[in-house]
């Protein structure tokens, strides 16, 4: 049995990661990678080391956290501190997750994103909020990053919470196993949110790093063997997958699996002030939030199909 996961957040009083009060739980790895990724910190399944530059002060630095660096993995990229320089590949991460520089660090400018946590402590975590997720109707979701990448964990997790009678909900992109998930996951979730990206694959080879085909064939099958309510969720990305083509052929490929209703989740840029922690450089350089007439456009050709 895994006794641990891999998670970077949990979030409680959520109330957009499913019904009533809820408590979301961020599973650490994933097997896309989105140039519009919301949760940049989630991709890598192992523990990384992030900077902030607002935390920072230059003027009183003695640059405590690159003498503490064992593998010299921390550089300055000027005479200003604030601009410092993280190479991940020589970040000592892992169980042993080495913070040192972290810990040398007064400011608290450099801390690790993704930790390591027992069943039982995640259950004791999530399960204190326990009446307001009876008295509302919500419970626990699952995130990530992809949680199915933890599959044995999720598991005994999801169980644990079914035996409480605790409602729980599943964020998915839809790549995983699909005999693993029917038979450790499908029994003890309550609800599956399934991302729907882009249906052609080349789109999906660049944009996301992988196929659409096995995503496409576990929507179908999940629709045609599970009892299990399953709503579609489509991230509208200006340019990407917010486009008339895009849109109407999830429309149809919806129609098909006679699924009526899905959600579409309007662009969000926050997510680039997460990447700047991390050194990364992304393909998708939107900076606004989706317009309003972006927007109703959108939902304007999602809708033209039936």
């Amino acid at each position: 049995m895994d006794t641990k996961a891999l998670i970077f957040d949990i979030k409680r009083d959520c109330s957009e990661d499913g019904p009533g009060i809820r408590t979301t739980v961020f599973f650490k790895g994933c097997p896309l990678a989105c140039d519009w990724c919301q949760n940049p910190e989630g991709q890598v399944n192992r523990p990384q080391l992030s900077f902030d530059e607002n935390h920072c002060h230059p003027a009183n630095c003695q640059m405590e956290c690159v003498q503490a660096c064992p593998t010299q993995c921390l550089s300055k990229q000027s005479s200003n501190c604030s601009k410092l320089k993280i190479d991940h590949q020589f970040c000592i991460s892992g169980d042993s997750f080495c913070t040192r520089c972290s810990d040398a660090c007064p400011y608290n400018a450099l801390k690790s994103s993704g930790y390591w946590i027992t069943l039982k402590d995640l259950l004791y975590r999530v399960t204190i909020d326990e009446p307001f997720y009876k008295s509302t109707g919500g419970g626990i979701t699952l995130s990530g990053g992809e949680a199915t990448m933890q599959f044995k964990f999720v598991h005994h997790f999801l169980r644990a919470l079914k035996k409480r009678g605790i409602h729980t909900t599943i964020e998915t992109c839809g790549f995983f196993n699909y005999r693993r998930f029917q038979k450790l996951i499908l029994p003890y979730v309550d609800l599956i949110y399934f991302d729907l990206k882009l249906m052609d694959d080349n789109l999906s080879w660049r944009h996301t790093g992988q196929s659409n085909k096995l995503i496409l064939k576990n929507f179908k099958r999940l629709v045609s063997d599970s009892k299990t309510s399953i709503i579609p969720r489509i991230p509208l990305i200006p340019g990407i997958t917010a486009t008339r083509e895009n849109l109407q052929n999830i429309a149809q490929f919806l129609s098909e699996c006679a699924i009526q209703n899905a959600t579409l989740l309007p662009y969000n840029p926050l997510w680039r002030d997460k990447i700047d922690k991390f050194n990364l450089n992304p393909k998708y350089k939107r900076r606004s939030f989706m317009t309003k007439d972006e927007l109703q456009t959108s939902v304007a050709h999602f809708k033209s199909y039936n």
